[in-house]
């Protein structure tokens, strides 16, 4: 299971790569429209299922879930209902693999008491977690214990990077989708300021692996 397919490269890869069979949900219809069209195209609608669907409808169970930067827009109030629905859906022995960006515990609670530029222009609604926070929301009602954990803001602020020049590469197609020279500047500062708060680790780029205690 893929909570938050996105535009279904995840799930490609894994079906591709592994010969996983994969569930992908989304809740946006554009998403689940492109990533339904690549999946026909690669002709792999044996091996992968898209669903325009909420997390908290998903039904049956699973021997992995993995959920790619999604977590962010959960919202902080909603983090335990995340896990307790990742516990019902995981099979006896399965993992959960999870990717967000990360917020550091000593700045959490200040930071998630307002909303900081990014979370007003680029991601409305958006709440970045902290490892302490997380963990203290997945232990509320159930067993999932963090069994490994990395920190790749290296490689994203790398990414922010290639990200912000193949941008500007590209001006005359932003700007023929009908973008303006506020939305440029705008983006070139998210992407830039971003790329600065990975390379000095204020921010963090967290993989996690988690099962239940005792399997």
């Amino acid at each position: 299971l893929e909570i938050g397919c996105g535009w279904g490269g995840f799930a490609l890869f894994a079906a591709r790569t592994y010969g996983c069979r994969v569930t992908g949900i989304t809740v946006s219809q554009e998403q689940y429209d492109f990533a339904a069209a690549r999946v026909r195209a690669a002709g792999l609608q044996d091996r992968i299922t898209i669903r325009l669907c909420d997390y908290r409808d998903v039904q049956g169970q699973f021997s992995h879930i993995v959920s790619i930067e999604m977590l962010e827009a959960v919202g902080r109030e909603h983090w335990p209902t995340f896990f307790a629905v990742c516990h019902a859906r995981l099979a006896p022995g399965g993992a959960i693999g999870i990717q967000t960006i990360g917020m550091p515990d000593h700045r959490f609670e200040v930071y998630a008491r307002h909303a900081d530029w990014i979370q007003k222009y680029i991601f409305p609604g958006g709440m970045l977690p902290s490892i302490g926070a997380l963990l203290e929301a997945s232990s509320a009602g159930t067993p999932l214990t963090l069994r490994w954990m990395d920190d790749i803001a290296p490689h994203y602020a790398r990414t922010l990077r290639e990200w912000r020049l193949r941008f500007f590469e590209r001006l005359d197609d932003v700007r023929a989708l009908g973008f303006d020279d506020r939305f440029i500047r705008m983006w070139e500062y998210y992407l830039a300021s971003c790329e600065a708060m990975f390379a000095t680790r204020q921010i963090s780029t967290l993989q996690l692996v988690m099962s239940r205690a005792g399997e």
